[in-house]
């Protein structure tokens, strides 16, 4: 019937079974899959954690290394402190350079012994994500090497190399034709800052990567004589002794020495004077132990300078030696020197040293005026307990002897009783059990002989027992 109303049939379901294909229900089971795995993370929280990028040393260290461990983000510091411990235990300080851990042990680390770092689980990111495992890795200590200047006669010199115990094991480190001046160790003994002489008369300072044997020029002393590097113990600083030439300057001519810084945190390393004010000249920089005071001579006021980082402070002691102060490796003493005339048949001006307290202004005499002594060259051990001083005393025994002293009332002992040899210049190693020390063997009647050349010895600190190196080598230092 036709009554104007329009018959509807029954709807038919567009979503019938026949419509799903298998690959339909495989898109659809991944999609539960991940949403599951969404829901279970956000149930769960993060278990992956935190890791580390990087941990050094591996496999071998010096005996000075610092142990650093790289996160991948930033921490919260006193968490991962707190769990990072060695075996053998050892204490130590802390610092941090953005994600990266260091930590600086207190005493230098056993050479020959196995150490193993432990990062304890829970060590905690800024995000609030932690180490969900505990860490270990192991290095093992090396024994010191001797670095040294070679040949003492001849043309060019270069830095060689010699274990310890085996002096046939010496090798060439650098291969300089115009020669290398001097050299200074890096305090964790993997790099060498040296300056080598330019073919034009000036000097600039290089360094060597011992471990890849890479080479880098830190300066650019085109018309001056750059030399003397000496590290700061952190390893990020260098001061150096600088001569500008100022050639293009008419009726200038040189400047007189003054100490520059590079600092080693910056590439290429940014250098500049110690001082903004010129007038201060100085050579023979020497730092604290933990960098915040450093020692120089000033050559235009005839004092040593002592500059505290700290403060900004200057400290000036007079001396008449002219000759360097020995700065104690808590910076808070100072070794200086003073000429003294000795009355009696024929006097003598004779060397003498004092311990000055910076703190307390105080001076302890290290040498009495009326005695034979001859003081010439002064080292602290590491630990600062002791002194090694080289002296001349004719009355006793040819030749310059150490003397190991006693830094808080002057008593000593003679270290070496060799009439046959002096020894000019020496180092403690970083352990304070044994010393590097340049020889100059003598003549018969105990002069020194022209015909004789230096020789390189390591001399225990507690027997005088020695072992000599090299021939005809000088300016040794050691590598950690």
């Amino acid at each position: 019937m036709d009554d104007g109303v329009a018959s509807l049939s029954a709807p038919t379901s567009v979503l019938s079974s026949q419509s799903f294909s298998s690959f339909d229900r495989l898109v659809a089971l991944v999609m539960i899959v991940a949403v599951g795995l969404i829901l279970l993370t956000i149930a769960l929280g993060d278990r992956v954690g935190v890791s580390l990028r990087r941990v050094t040393p591996l496999e071998n260290a010096h005996s000075t290394s610092a142990i650093t461990l790289q996160f991948d983000e930033p921490m919260d510091r006193p968490t991962a402190e707190t769990r990072l411990r060695t075996d053998p235990p050892t204490t130590g300080t802390f610092s941090w350079t953005g994600t990266t851990l260091n930590y600086y042990p207190d005493a230098p680390l056993n050479p020959g012994t196995s150490y193993t770092v432990i990062l304890e689980r829970g060590a905690r990111a800024e995000s609030g994500r932690e180490m969900v495992s505990e860490y270990r890795y192991n290095f093992t200590v090396m024994q010191p090497r001797v670095a040294y200047l070679y040949p003492a006669d001849d043309f060019p010199q270069n830095i060689w190399v010699v274990e310890v115990d085996d002096p046939a094991s010496a090798q060439q480190l650098t291969f300089s034709p115009s020669g290398i001046y001097d050299f200074s160790v890096s305090p964790d003994g993997s790099q060498i800052a040296f300056a080598e002489n330019n073919t034009n008369g000036t000097m600039d300072i290089k360094l060597l990567t011992l471990d890849t044997g890479a080479l880098l020029q830190l300066t650019n002393c085109a018309d001056s004589t750059c030399s003397t590097p000496v590290w700061r113990p952190d390893g990020r600083m260098i001061a150096y002794e600088r001569i500008d030439y100022n050639t293009a300057l008419e009726g200038i001519g040189a400047s007189p020495v003054r100490i520059w810084t590079l600092d080693m945190n910056s590439y290429p390393p940014a250098t500049r004077p110690l001082f903004s004010d010129l007038q201060i000249l100085g050579y023979n920089a020497q730092w604290s132990a933990d960098g915040s005071r450093i020692a120089l001579v000033d050559r235009g006021t005839s004092a040593i300078l002592v500059y505290d980082f700290t403060t900004g402070e200057t400290l000036a002691i007079p001396t008449t030696s002219g000759t360097y102060g020995a700065l104690s490796p808590d910076g808070r003493q100072i070794i200086t020197s003073s000429i003294t005339l000795v009355e009696g048949e024929g006097a003598q001006a004779r060397v003498k040293t004092q311990i000055i307290d910076l703190d307390a202004n105080t001076v302890f005499p290290l040498s009495v005026p009326a005695d034979s002594f001859d003081d010439k060259r002064v080292q602290w051990s590491p630990d600062g307990t002791r002194l090694v001083i080289s002296r001349d005393n004719p009355n006793l025994i040819n030749g310059t002897q150490l003397y190991v002293v006693n830094p808080v009332d002057g008593t000593y002992e003679m270290l070496t009783d060799d009439p046959e040899y002096a020894s000019t210049f020496f180092y403690w190693n970083p352990t304070g059990t044994q010393l590097v020390s340049q020889r100059l063997p003598l003549g018969a009647n105990g002069m020194s002989d022209p015909l004789s050349r230096p020789e390189i010895w390591v001399i225990d600190a507690v027997t005088g027992d020695g072992i000599r190196l090299a021939h005809n080598g000088y300016l040794p230092r050691w590598i950690p």
